[in-house]
């Protein structure tokens, strides 16, 4: 695996980012609603899901995005810190789907205040159907003297 380090020094991009793979259930849904007070039923009540013509609860705009953050932030580690991300849902994921969260580191940010990466992110089904997708800027920490 090339580390955050190694990518900004100069190794030849794109640098695919190890997959995160996550199944989220009916109670993780119902538990993340709850903590965001997120009252929209079509993540609770499968029959209120069912009615507006989805085949189940769906997974949280918000907890898509924490999946994607979980699959930059476990790649970067101590290195430097996630400044920014932002996704668009294209399509329901359901719960007991494996949800593949996959990017790319495709650039670098020279700044010497503040150096960094670029990715694009994205997180797919187990039937290859594309979930979400969005960029990120990783800034990493100086090293010490």
């Amino acid at each position: 695996m090339t580390t955050p380090r190694a990518v900004l020094a100069g190794a030849s991009l794109p640098v695919p980012l190890p997959e995160l793979a996550v199944t989220p259930d009916h109670t993780q849904l119902f538990m993340f609603s709850a903590v965001t007070w997120n009252r929209h039923h079509i993540h609770y009540s499968k029959d209120a899901a069912v009615a507006e013509g989805l085949p189940d609860v769906v997974v949280q705009r918000a907890l898509l995005g924490n999946f994607l953050a979980r699959l930059l932030t476990g790649w970067l580690g101590e290195a430097g810190e996630l400044r920014e991300l932002s996704w668009k849902v294209l399509s329901s994921a359901t719960p007991g789907r494996t949800l593949r969260c996959q990017g790319d580191v495709i650039g670098r940010e020279a700044d010497p205040a503040a150096p960094g990466l670029r990715c694009e992110v994205r997180i797919i089904d187990e039937h290859g159907t594309l979930i979400a997708a969005g960029k990120a800027k990783l800034v990493l920490h100086s090293l010490p003297s």
